[in-house]
């Protein structure tokens, strides 16, 4: 089981290495946003639509709050910066606001398939996470791939970070 604090340098994790995905994805062009590159969800555009509509359909089911709308197929990298800051400002309140008992409470929620399932908050809470890591990664290998390498995203250099270390680029 996760301990809040755990839960919070998860996310600040996630944040920080969504951030610097997106700083990468900003220097590529309309046209290499959108390239089709056989990730799960083609391009690194459809990618990061998809890592902030789970996000959304998460918080929908953590909160109750109506979903933040997804930019379209073809938004650029500015419409798909300002959902994720606007999903992320209630993220980021939610994470804070989220208690031990909490972590251990149950939440039931309806998948995309219309199953049911209970399972205690701190394991979709990790799921997330998780969830975002692996299509960041798909991300990080499409923008290498177009010549845009992003920095390092993994977690240690995070925490390496966060205690004073300079960033690791490469």
């Amino acid at each position: 089981m996760a301990d809040v604090d755990h839960i919070r340098s998860v996310y600040d994790y996630y944040t920080w290495a969504n951030e610097h995905v997106l700083d990468a994805a900003s220097s590529l062009s309309e046209a290499e946003l959108a390239k089709e590159l056989g990730a799960s969800f083609g391009s690194v555009q459809g990618n990061l639509r998809h890592v902030f509509w789970a996000q959304g359909l998460w918080l929908q089911r953590f909160t109750g709050a109506e979903a933040a709308e997804v930019p379209g197929a073809t938004a650029g990298i500015a419409a798909i910066r300002e959902a994720y800051v606007a999903s992320e400002d209630t993220l980021s309140g939610f994470v804070a606001a989220v208690t031990e008992d909490d972590l251990v409470g149950v939440l039931s929620y309806e998948d995309t398939r219309g199953n049911t399932y209970e399972r205690p908050l701190w394991q979709p809470l990790v799921h997330l996470v998780n969830h975002g890591t692996h299509h960041r990664a798909e991300c990080a290998m499409l923008l290498t791939s177009l010549g845009h390498a992003p920095r390092q995203l993994d977690y240690i250099f995070f925490e390496l970070e966060r205690d004073g270390a300079a960033p690791r680029l490469t």
